[in-house]
């Protein structure tokens, strides 16, 4: 998460176009998507330790190639791989964690869904800090280093813990290749409500600081500033939602803030374009309130979302979660391709207004997703 908030950097280093560009972090998430369909076939036969530690050193060392190179080919080569070895990590990491929760009867999950947004809003801020001082190449060098190292001893550490292949079962998240394709179904209303709230928080990560950049002409520390609070949003969204929910309509509560979220979101996306030529520091304000309420109003919904995947599914949870992540790993894929080039033909703030009003459009069918029809 550190280097997102460091994409002007990263696009400058390249020298292409917001189109090429978007185009070549989206194949990222293509290498992801061959990883969700197969990784599961190779935890089975070797067990979660060997892909975890080979994950997060193929991880760090793409990192480190992205970040230093300049070469386009090379970066598309190496962000192919970095998605494959991301989302092994990520299949990994989940396969003990579920397995282990159903040992010990305890639901550790939102704990690390937690600690991921942490981490996030950490990287931010300390690249925030340090964006005007510190080169791309030397901030990515050093954190990939010391937490790639910190990660690879861990592992190694906890390695009597992690589960050897005679003990995985597809119910630990990692589902073999051949039960991954056979009747594989798409729950299309599912996954285009899941798909449209994603989009908000996968935009604010790819274009956000290229926003500020570009638009606003704002300098490198600033330029970070919109995702810090969009992920501090999603925290205070996420920590308040059971206070919010309690006592309340779920449907209502729900559809509520879709609303509020996707209307503040895109009102103040076009304010700050409009602003930009006129008054910079409005035109930022309104940015980070279009932000702010994208947060808030995104915050709970990509978890909750998730949830309904295998109450709506006829098959066993960890193939329906599973069937869920891969379906939308490819439609992130395609719709990056999509923003980035609506970004290159028509503009940075009309490529930001499209997840915003995807957003919206859910509110329409949320009853649908909630009613679970697959399993009434």
């Amino acid at each position: 998460m550190a280097l997102a908030p460091r994409f002007p950097d990263l696009k400058a280093n390249l020298d292409v176009t917001y189109g090429t560009f978007g185009t070549l972090v989206g194949f990222g998430t293509f290498g992801a998507f061959l990883s969700l369909m197969t990784m599961g076939h190779f935890i089975h036969k070797i067990g979660t330790f060997p892909v975890l530690f080979s994950s997060v050193a193929v991880m760090i060392a793409c990192l480190l190639v992205i970040s230093n190179t300049h070469s386009p080919n090379i970066f598309f080569v190496a962000n192919f791989i970095f998605g494959m070895s991301w989302s092994s990590y990520h299949i990994s990491v989940n396969t003990q964690t579920m397995h282990r929760q159903r040992e010990f009867a305890a639901n550790v999950i939102p704990f690390l869904h937690g600690m991921w947004t942490l981490g996030a809003v950490l990287s931010a801020l300390v690249a925030t800090l340090i964006a005007n001082d510190v080169s791309l190449a030397w901030h990515m060098n050093t954190m990939g280093i010391i937490v790639g190292f910190i990660m690879l001893v861990t592992i190694v550490k906890i390695k009597a813990l992690c589960i050897p292949a005679r003990d995985v079962r597809d119910e630990d998240g990692a589902i073999g290749f051949v039960e991954m394709i056979k009747s594989f179904r798409i729950d299309w209303i599912l996954s285009s409500a899941y798909l449209s709230v994603l989009l908000v928080e996968i935009t604010v990560g790819d274009w956000s600081a290229l926003f500020m950049r570009d638009i606003l002409g704002q300098e490198k520390g600033v330029s970070i500033v919109p995702y810090l609070v969009f992920m501090t949003s999603m925290i205070i969204g996420r920590l308040g939602y059971h206070r919010v929910m309690k006592g309340r309509d779920e449907l209502s509560v729900v559809r509520a803030f879709i609303i509020i979220g996707g209307i503040f979101f895109t009102s103040f996306i076009g304010l700050s374009a409009f602003l930009s030529s006129v008054n910079t520091t409005l035109a930022l304000l309104a940015l980070l309130a279009a932000f702010f309420s994208g947060g808030l109003g995104s915050s709970f919904l990509g978890p909750y979302l998730f949830s309904f995947a295998a109450k709506r599914s006829p098959r066993p949870d960890s193939v329906a979660l599973a069937e869920l992540s891969a379906t939308n790993t490819a439609l992130t894929f395609l719709t990056k391709l999509v923003l980035a080039w609506v970004a290159q033909v028509a503009g940075l703030a009309f490529a930001l207004l499209i997840p915003g009003l995807a957003f919206l459009v859910v509110a329409f069918y949320i009853r649908a997703v909630m009613k679970s029809p697959e399993k009434s």
